[in-house]
């Protein structure tokens, strides 16, 4: 049976030619497993949501994936496209590092770059979750019956 659970992430990011103007950037998403057997076999789930990126994504629908064989790769990249305000398709790729010394901070924070159609990383950016929505994290965690 398919899981789903809903994210909400908040930073900044900046383009690489203007590496000193922080812009406001969040993104809320939702993701949904495989079939158990599928997810065990891939362990990534499905992403959609929407991105605010000032000045390149006002709302704009994203799709993509998040890894999470995070025991096996230590790992959970981030994956999405979505199309900017000017039209073109943006994709952004990121990934928390989990170690146990610093467990908190690694589940919470994502550094990651936005590319452009031609593939060329035009910003970076760092996210956070904060914890504060943990616990309505946990209850967005639920079984999906199809």
């Amino acid at each position: 049976m398919p899981f789903e659970f809903n994210e909400t992430m908040s930073g900044s990011y900046h383009l690489l030619d203007e590496p000193d103007v922080e812009r406001p950037l969040s993104f809320t998403l939702r993701a949904l497993s495989r079939a158990l057997p599928r997810f065990l076999a891939r362990r990534d789930v499905a992403i959609e949501g929407s991105v605010d990126a000032e000045g390149l994504a006002s709302g704009s629908r994203l799709t993509g994936t998040l890894g999470m064989d995070v025991l096996l790769t230590g790992k959970l990249p981030y994956a999405f496209t979505f199309l900017g305000n000017d039209g073109r398709r943006y994709r952004f790729s990121g990934e928390k590092t989990v170690t146990l010394l610093d467990l908190p901070e690694a589940m919470t924070v994502l550094p990651g770059s936005f590319f452009d159609a031609a593939d060329r990383e035009i910003a970076r950016a760092i996210v956070r979750f904060d914890l504060r929505d943990l616990p309505s994290f946990l209850r967005s965690f639920s079984l999906v019956r199809r």
